[in-house]
């Protein structure tokens, strides 16, 4: 059977440990990346559930995805992404990151990975979350997604919380272009929920995905918060407990910073 960037057989331990060090030392550099609380970790198999900010790049996401996959812990960590990231990427680039972890957002692939073992990471915001805007850089946007909690129920494993704040710094997102999405049929034919009008270098004011970018140094703060059961209550709420700690966590990681892209 032939596999295609994003199955699950495509990830490759050993280009991971070929490559995962120096790119992490390039982006915690850049970034001036602040990881905490790694020992909340369970040692077993989880579902990490993670914001992201950035749009196309999401630079907070790699700074995390690096901290991990450099800590030399156990389990393996497989990310779930969007389908574009697979089909309108560069086959290189696409096979590239299939091999460092990157999956595609499928319920059964997710299922598949903690049967077999591995923690899932999982961003419920999708796009809602890495194009809000910059003056929403530090909410947390689910956009009403709990299907993680499902899945960790039914893995019977626990939800780890990771919450990011700096990454809507690298790029900044002056309108998420929703409403319009919508109108023009994005969200139904290629999964695109947001259009925005973003500014960044080198392409200055842009309307729509961007092809790529170069981040602003905005300092990158990633904090790993203690495992939450997904057993004792409805979804609805294991969801809104699970919101509302990385929203308290995202509010104390903001008032640590003196301004964007210095603090």
């Amino acid at each position: 059977m032939e596999v295609r960037p994003g199955d699950l057989e495509a990830c490759d331990p050993e280009f991971q440990r070929r490559h995962a060090g120096w790119l992490t030392r390039i982006l915690h550099t850049w970034f001036r990346a602040d990881v905490q609380g790694m020992e909340n970790l369970p040692a077993g198999p989880f579902v990490g559930v993670g914001n992201h900010s950035g749009g196309v790049m999401i630079p907070d996401t790699l700074v995390w995805l690096g901290a991990y996959h450099t800590s030399g812990r156990k389990p393996p960590l497989v990310t779930l992404a969007h389908d574009g990231m697979f089909d309108a990427y560069p086959r290189p680039v696409a096979s590239a990151l299939a091999k460092l972890g990157a999956v595609r957002a499928r319920r059964e692939i997710a299922a598949q990975a903690l049967s077999r073992g591995y923690a899932v990471q999982v961003y419920p915001g999708g796009d809602h979350d890495a194009c809000r805007s910059f003056f929403r850089r530090n909410e947390i946007v689910f956009a009403g997604r709990k299907g993680y909690v499902e899945l960790a129920r039914e893995a019977g494993v626990p939800i780890v919380p990771v919450v990011c704040v700096g990454g809507h710094e690298a790029l900044v997102i002056l309108w998420d272009g929703a409403a319009l999405a919508h109108r023009l049929g994005l969200d139904r034919r290629f999964r695109l929920k947001t259009f925005p009008l973003s500014w960044s270098i080198p392409w200055g004011l842009w309307l729509g995905p961007l092809p790529g970018y170069l981040p602003l140094p905005a300092k990158i703060s990633v904090r790993v918060l203690p495992p939450i059961s997904p057993e004792g209550a409805d979804i609805d709420a294991i969801d809104a407990r699970v919101r509302a700690s990385m929203q308290r966590a995202a509010d104390e990681l903001a008032k640590e910073r003196r301004f964007p892209w210095i603090g």
